[in-house]
C-alpha cells in the first residue's frame, strides 16, 4: 500500500473513530454539536467540538438535551450521584443510562447540578432528607377523647458519612385520663468503608408508661450493608451488639448485653411522589434469648397541596417478655400531615 493509501485509510480510521466515540449536544435552536462533553458546573457546560483542541463554554439554558457515548458522573440538584451514559431525550430532558438504576431514568436538564468525567474525585458535598408529620383528634359530648401524635426523620450524608435521626411521640386520653403516652427517639452515625459496606453506631432511648417503662436507653455499634442508594429505592440492614438498660416504674431494673438489628426500606414510585416504606428494629438480650423486642413502622407517604404530605402508618411494638400484666403486643394506625424535603 502507498504512502498516501495509508495516510487516507488512516484518516478515515481516525474520522470514524472519533464520530463512534463522539457526545452530541441539541441547542434550544435546534443546533447540534459534535464532541466531548468536559464538565458542567456554574449553570455552564465546558465542551470541546470535533477537529479542534479549544474547549467552548456553552449557558446551560441553551441546551435542549445531549448524549454521552462515554461515561459520565451526574450529580442531581436533591444530591442523588448517577455513573452511566447520558441519551437524548425530550426537550429540557436526558435519559441517564446506569448499573445503578433497574432501567433508565429521565431527568430534567435543570434538576443537575454538575457533570464530571468518570475519574473525577466525587464532591464531598452534604446532603440533607427528612419528614416531619402531625395528627391527632379531638371528641366532645358524650365522648370525650383526645389523641395527638408526631413523627420525623432526618438524615445527613456526604460520600463516606451518614448521620440519622428519627423519632415519634404519642399520647391519647380517655375522659381526661390517660389512656397513651410514649415516645422513642433513635441516632445513628455510619461511615461507608466501601461503597455498600459501613460502620454503624446507635444510641436509643424511649419510654411507655403504660408497660411500665421509663427510659430504655440501648447504646452499641455494628455493621451494615447498603444493597440499594438509588433514586427509586433504598434498602440498608445492620447487624451488631451493646448495652441495654431499662428502668421501670414498678417493675425491677434491669441492665444487660443485648443484640440488635435493623432494616430500612424505601421504595419511590410517581418521581419520588410517592413513598413505600419499612422499618424494623429488634433488640434481644445476650444473657436470655426469649428476651427480645421487635419495632416495626410500615407505611406510604403520598403529596397533598402547597408541598404538604400526608402519611398512612402502622406501628407494630412487640416484646416478648414485658414487666407485669402488659401485653406483648402494641399496635397504632396513623394518619397525619407534614412536609418532606
Amino acid at each position: 500500500m502507498s504512502i498516501r493509501g495509508s495516510s487516507t485509510a488512516l484518516a478515515l480510521l481516525l474520522a470514524t473513530t472519533g464520530f463512534a466515540h463522539a457526545d452530541t449536544v441539541v441547542l434550544d435552536n435546534g443546533d447540534r454539536l459534535t464532541g466531548t462533553v468536559i464538565q458542567v458546573s456554574g449553570g455552564a457546560m465546558e465542551f470541546r467540538p470535533e477537529a479542534t483542541n479549544q474547549a467552548v463554554t456553552i449557558r446551560w439554558d441553551r441546551i435542549a438535551t445531549f448524549s454521552s457515548d462515554g461515561t459520565l458522573q451526574v450529580l442531581l440538584e436533591d444530591g442523588t450521584e448517577i455513573i452511566g451514559r447520558a441519551e437524548k431525550a425530550d426537550q429540557g430532558r436526558i435519559r441517564l443510562v446506569s448499573d445503578q438504576l433497574d432501567e433508565p431514568v429521565s431527568v430534567r436538564t435543570t434538576a443537575i447540578a454538575s457533570i464530571t468525567g468518570p475519574d473525577t474525585p466525587r464532591r464531598d458535598r452534604v446532603r440533607t432528607t427528612g419528614n416531619i408529620n402531625a395528627g391527632g383528634s379531638l371528641t366532645r359530648g358524650n365522648t370525650r377523647t383526645e389523641t395527638y401524635n408526631a413523627n420525623g426523620a432526618f438524615e445527613a450524608r456526604t460520600n463516606v458519612n451518614r448521620f440519622r435521626l428519627n423519632g415519634d411521640v404519642n399520647q391519647a386520653k380517655d375522659n381526661g385520663d390517660l389512656s397513651r403516652d410514649n415516645a422513642s427517639g433513635t441516632a445513628r452515625y455510619d461511615h461507608f468503608v466501601s461503597q455498600r459496606l459501613y460502620l454503624n453506631t446507635y444510641t436509643n432511648l424511649s419510654r411507655d408508661r403504660f408497660k411500665d417503662l421509663r427510659l430504655r436507653t440501648s447504646v452499641g455499634a455494628g455493621l451494615g450493608y447498603q444493597f440499594y442508594d438509588t433514586a427509586q429505592r433504598s434498602l440498608s440492614a445492620e447487624l451488631g451488639a451493646g448495652y441495654v438498660n431499662q428502668d421501670y416504674y414498678a417493675a425491677e431494673n434491669e441492665s444487660n448485653p443485648g443484640g440488635r438489628w435493623a432494616l430500612d426500606y424505601e421504595e419511590r414510585l410517581m418521581g419520588g411522589g410517592l413513598r413505600l416504606f419499612h422499618r424494623q428494629e429488634g433488640l434481644v438480650s445476650l444473657e436470655d434469648s426469649d428476651e427480645f423486642q421487635v419495632s416495626t413502622q410500615t407505611g406510604v407517604r403520598f403529596p397533598l397541596v402547597l408541598g404538604m404530605t400526608g402519611t398512612v402508618q402502622a406501628n407494630v411494638d412487640y416484646n416478648n417478655s414485658p414487666p407485669g400484666d402488659s401485653k406483648k403486643t402494641d399496635q397504632a394506625y396513623l394518619l397525619t400531615a407534614g412536609y418532606s424535603w
